[in-house]
């Protein structure tokens, strides 16, 4: 009482007696969830964190008096968690339990208790938030758009078989196998784990029971070791377009008065209109038209009208081969 906070104190405590203990939890949830949302930098998002309040309300009244799943701080942690996920939007769960008041122990064992509170958790779309958590190794790791389309094809032609383990797990898979395919130089396979929040042993577990076991390939050793192999599964199964060389053979040269035109197998000239580039149209992997563009370093009538070695082909001609895909494709740079 002789504290100088003493009117203070009074002027809380009266607030107090007013507001009924319903309305007291309530308001420190609020207070809760704006802390967490802060410290996850996700600002703009004021529906999801009344989405988060209205769900944390209706969990706490169907759970029994007394019990540890109605701790407030805990509560709203999973909320957040179940939330988040239903709008897609990425969350690291071990960056959540790092910010809030919650172990991982009481983090499974919430999540496990709290599912069944929400239905619509079992019902969501699962494969837009793996591939936003995709999205996010990309840019984290400045990957770019190739690697994103590149996973989704992945995700999509091995889900049946992927599925059945939990969000981050699947992302590490689908990211891991498209790096291996592309990006191996690039970004370490445990860097994306750690991202994840996931183990590089599990991700070694699936590719070998999910990729090489399911397909019945062998000669599996380690996911890295291995990496030539699992390239060759992509392949079969149509992820990755398989770099045929371009076989050059020149099989007519016909001189004219002002240019000389190169004939190039069964390709079909589409234009000309520079007398140092030809361009060739031919029929590409899944019927996808392809492009050629071809500049001679040297006079076309020096070049013999028959198949050259690799190496002398390098030296007098320039290739450059362009992929138009179908609208409903996904975009590749040339």
């Amino acid at each position: 009482m002789v504290s100088p906070l003493s009117i203070r104190l009074q002027r809380i405590s009266k607030y107090n007696s007013i507001i009924s203990s319903e309305k007291a939890i309530f308001e420190k949830a609020r207070i809760e969830i704006a802390r967490i949302f802060n410290y996850l930098d996700l600002n703009g998002y004021d529906a999801i964190k009344e989405m988060v309040l209205d769900k944390f309300k209706k969990i706490r009244a169907k759970i029994r008096s007394g019990s540890k799943y109605r701790n407030i701080e805990k509560l709203v942690s999973i909320t957040i968690y179940f939330c988040l996920k239903l709008r897609n939007v990425s969350i690291n769960p071990f960056e959540l339990i790092e910010i809030s008041k919650i172990s991982k122990k009481d983090f499974n064992d919430f999540i496990l208790q709290l599912q069944r509170f929400l239905p619509e958790y079992g019902e969501r779309n699962r494969q837009e938030y793996i591939l936003q958590r995709i999205l996010e190794i990309s840019e984290h790791f400045e990957l770019g758009m190739p690697f994103y389309f590149l996973s989704k094809k992945i995700l999509y032609r091995l889900w049946n078989g992927i599925k059945n383990t939990t969000d981050n797990v699947v992302a590490g898979l689908v990211s891991s196998i498209a790096i291996l395919c592309t990006h191996s130089e690039k970004v370490s396979i445990s860097a994306v784990c750690t991202r994840l929040g996931i183990k590089m042993s599990t991700i070694q577990s699936q590719v070998k029971r999910k990729v090489f076991g399911r397909y019945k390939v062998d000669g599996f050793t380690t996911l890295i070791k291995s990496s030539h192999l699992l390239v060759k599964i992509m392949e079969k199964l149509g992820i990755l377009d398989v770099q045929q060389p371009v076989e050059v053979e020149v099989s007519e040269v016909i001189e004219y008065n002002e240019h000389v035109e190169i004939v190039l197998g069964n390709a079909t000239k589409i234009f000309h209109n520079h007398k140092e580039y030809y361009f060739f149209a031919v029929r590409g992997k899944y019927a996808i038209p392809l492009v050629i563009t071809l500049q001679v370093n040297e006079d076309p009538l020096k070049i013999l009208s028959k198949t050259r070695s690799k190496y002398q082909y390098n030296t007098l001609m320039k290739f450059k081969i362009h992929r138009y895909y179908r609208e409903k494709d996904p975009p590749c740079s040339p």
